[in-house]
Order: structure tokens, then C-alpha cells, then sequence
């Protein structure tokens, strides 16, 4: 290898490496997983803001987007 193409391959390495570091596996959307499951995960990753807003139901006049952004719907 010459000297240019060294800090190229060096590069494409942190890259890849990077890529792989922040996959995260999410039971959740893994549709081979038993749904039970996915709901637990998904369950477990949400915070009480979001859990209870997911039961809000609005009326589609004050539905902005600052609204479904405030309320996590």
C-alpha cells in the first residue's frame, strides 16, 4: 500500500466501526419476535410523558403539531 492509501483504508475503518457501534437491536420493531415481547420493550422504553400520552385523544381542530409534539401522540 502506498502512503495515500493508508489513511483512506483508516478512514473506511473508523466508519465502519462507528456504524456498528451504534446499531441498536429493538426487539420492538423485530417482527420474528412474539408480540408479548415486542410490547414489553417497546413498554419499557417509553417514558410515563409518552405512555400517557399515547391514551390523549384529541380532537383533530387542536391537533397542531406543537400539540402532538407537547403531548408525545
Amino acid at each position: 500500500m502506498g502512503k495515500s492509501s493508508i489513511p483512506i483504508v483508516g478512514v473506511l475503518l473508523l466508519c465502519f466501526l462507528v456504524s456498528f457501534s451504534e446499531a441498536e437491536y429493538r426487539k420492538y420493531k423485530d417482527p420474528k419476535v412474539p408480540l408479548n415481547r415486542r410490547i414489553k420493550d417497546l413498554m419499557s422504553r417509553m417514558t410515563l410523558e409518552e405512555k400517557i400520552g399515547q391514551m390523549t385523544q384529541l380532537e383533530r381542530s387542536v391537533a397542531t403539531p406543537e400539540a402532538i409534539s407537547k403531548y408525545f401522540i
